[in-house]
């Protein structure tokens, strides 16, 4: 099976093309204010690389949020086009659940702006509690000061661990949510009044 995976939920745009379990080929670049330029031209490129024609996928995942709303409907974009006009298989996953991977034990966080973060705290792939957007200073003390952290860690002065998303996606296979109906598509906010930044 071969599989087109996107994330563009933040700064950074990640691209990786699956075949089976195996990582074909990828990109994980930052990307800040730019992915609606970038993300057909390293398709493409990625395509080309890999020797794969469009017409060869079977499925699509992406992340579905939380993160940018802008960026969350750039992906999106692509997948509908995708999977309307090819009619493949449609698979979502959390942000902060990809950023995390299969880490034993991991803090997720990503900027939500407005002097807030999204968090996310994973072990192995699962989440221990449901993804929430907090106020810096109430995340810097939810997360404790020897843990792991993945994404924008700087943001609560801790350091990230690097990550490699494209492996992750293949890492958290098994945690792919089917979408049954692409028109249902959209970012996944936290609560009904959340606010996604641009």
């Amino acid at each position: 099976m071969k599989t087109l995976a996107l994330d563009t939920s933040h700064s950074f745009l990640t691209i990786a093309l699956i075949e089976n379990d195996d990582l074909v080929q990828s990109i994980q670049t930052p990307a800040f204010k730019t992915q609606s330029e970038t993300i057909m031209v390293e398709i493409n490129r990625l395509f080309k690389l890999a020797r794969w024609n469009p017409n060869d996928l079977n499925a699509l995942v992406l992340t579905d949020g939380p993160g940018s709303y802008t960026g969350l409907r750039i992906s999106m974009t692509v997948a509908k086009v995708l999977g309307l006009i090819q009619g493949i298989q449609l698979y979502t996953i959390s942000s902060l659940q990809l950023l995390s991977g299969n880490l034993p034990d991991v803090y997720a966080v990503m900027d939500a702006r407005a002097k807030r973060v999204y968090l996310g705290h994973y072990k192995n792939g699962i989440a221990v509690e449901e993804d929430r957007a907090v106020l810096i200073e109430e995340a810097d003390v939810l997360i404790e000061s020897d843990a792991i952290i993945v994404g924008d860690a700087h943001l609560i002065d801790r350091k990230a661990t690097e990550i490699f998303c494209p492996q992750h996606f293949i890492d958290l296979k098994d945690h792919w949510i089917k979408v049954e109906n692409l028109h249902t598509l959209t970012p996944r906010y936290l609560k009904e009044t959340e606010d996604y930044h641009s």
